[in-house]
């Protein structure tokens, strides 16, 4: 069968080119992961109808592919895709069928293919997407559905639901691959995407200077934390890197970067170890759901390294009272409505920030929300709270449960015989069941 081969070394963006491809073109994808493993499949299956290959990959990449191709006198459409300029990449592949500058792919990607294979006739109702991408993502905001035959689908998950590792295992189990979503949301979904992919390139050459710290103590507490939840090796490395690209992010707007500079500047403040807290535990807790793409380890690092950035920081001192205040909508008092305010104050700010992650600002405007309507700032009910917030909001109350307590194991099970009823609906159970198992396993 003709087919498209893909190769590209990051699992993000190897599933975004099927999406892409899937959705307007009547041929199988084959994706790989390197030059070599490119050559291997070409052995397998034959010559393919075109290659896309990323250029910088480990164990073979594009340049190495490129050759490869030439010296078995392959005479086969190639396109090359980076994040070099398109003149570097026109000097070094002469010739070739064409050029994609990471990481607006897209609309470059099917103007290339479009050249030599000819699009469905009439497009396919659904486009299938790889469950291993919905988990890596989270969540998505549109209906995912299981095909059953070529003119039957069901939906499966709601749109705004969240998708975690138990959701995937259950659809391995019936031996799927995909899921699909409605081809018109296809195309606004990978919109959102590619944009999230485009912050997260954009910002790894950039590192703002004086990057604040995280205190030494609150490293000590989030990897003490780690092993009493039983998280694998890495996850508190691979937390670390997603604040940095937070980081990165507000680094955008200098003016905020520099309020986030001045509110961390005491390490050993209460406000500068709740923050840090919260933003590495946040990140690393996605892992444990499967939510492990850096878009999505960003979109929560940033919401966490920003939803208390217009908070007076002697309101620590005493947290439990301020939230039970400011959850009294009748209390009126100038100090309650403005720390009321502050997810809303949060976000107007961030807006000032250029290509702002879509999801961050719903993460702190919902962190305070509770599933009956009784929280803050907009009384809304568990239905209505994102999955990303509601992990937010689990995290941070475990935290602040914790407290200053040395017991650890103790405070989680005892966090979870209180919190059971409160987190039992919506997106909260499918979070809080899965810190019920990690912690029965540990």
């Amino acid at each position: 069968m003709n087919y498209i081969l893909i190769v590209e070394d990051e699992e993000d963006i190897r599933d975004i080119y099927e999406m892409i491809l899937r959705r307007a073109f009547p041929l199988d994808v084959v994706l790989t992961g390197s030059g070599k493993d490119a050559l291997r499949a070409i052995e397998e299956r034959g010559r393919p109808e075109i290659i896309i290959s990323d250029l910088y990959m480990p164990d073979g990449d594009g340049t190495f592919l490129w050759q490869k191709l030439l010296e078995q006198k392959m005479d086969v459409p190639f396109v090359i895709c980076s994040t070099d300029s398109l003149t570097s990449l026109q000097r070094k592949f002469e010739g070739i069928h064409g050029h994609i500058e990471k990481p607006k792919i897209v609309e470059s990607v099917i103007e290339l293919v479009d050249k030599v294979v000819s699009r469905y006739e009439t497009p396919p109702s659904y486009v299938p997407v790889r469950i291993s991408f919905l988990l890596r993502l989270g969540t998505v905001h549109f209906d995912l559905f299981m095909k059953i035959s070529d003119s039957r689908f069901v939906k499966v998950i709601n749109a705004d639901e969240a998708f975690v590792l138990e959701d995937a295992q259950r659809f391995y189990q019936k031996d799927l691959s995909h899921l699909y979503i409605l081809k018109e949301e296809a195309d606004l979904y990978l919109s959102s995407i590619e944009n999230n992919l485009s912050q997260v390139q954009s910002e790894n050459d950039k590192f703002p200077a004086d990057l604040p710290a995280i205190s030494l103590e609150t490293l000590e507490s989030v990897e003490r934390l780690a092993r009493t939840l039983g998280w694998r090796e890495g996850v508190v490395d691979a937390s670390k890197h997603a604040v940095n690209l937070a980081i990165k992010v507000v680094g955008n707007e200098p003016n905020l970067l520099n309020l986030l500079k001045y509110k961390l500047s005491n390490a050993h403040s209460k406000y500068s170890q709740h923050v840090g807290l919260v933003t590495l535990i946040n990140c690393g807790f996605c892992h444990q759901l499967g939510w492990v793409s850096e878009s999505s380890q960003m979109k929560i690092g940033l919401a966490a390294l920003m939803h208390d950035i217009t908070v007076d920081e002697n309101i620590y001192e005493n947290i439990e009272y301020w939230n039970s205040a400011a959850s009294n909508s009748s209390d009126k008092t100038p100090e309650v409505v403005k720390y009321r305010n502050h997810p809303t104050e949060a976000v107007n700010l961030l807006l000032k920030v250029k290509n702002i992650p879509p999801d961050v600002d719903q993460i702190i405007l919902q962190h305070h929300e509770l599933k009956d309507g009784t929280g803050f700032p907009r009384g809304l009910v568990s239905n209505r709270i994102s999955p990303f917030a509601t992990v937010f909001i689990i995290v941070e109350d475990l935290i602040n449960f914790i407290g200053d307590s040395q017991d650890y194991h103790e405070k989680i099970h005892l966090f979870i015989k209180m919190r059971s009823e409160r987190y039992d609906s919506g997106n909260f159970k499918k979070v809080f069941d899965v810190l019920k198992k990690t912690a029965k396993e540990y």
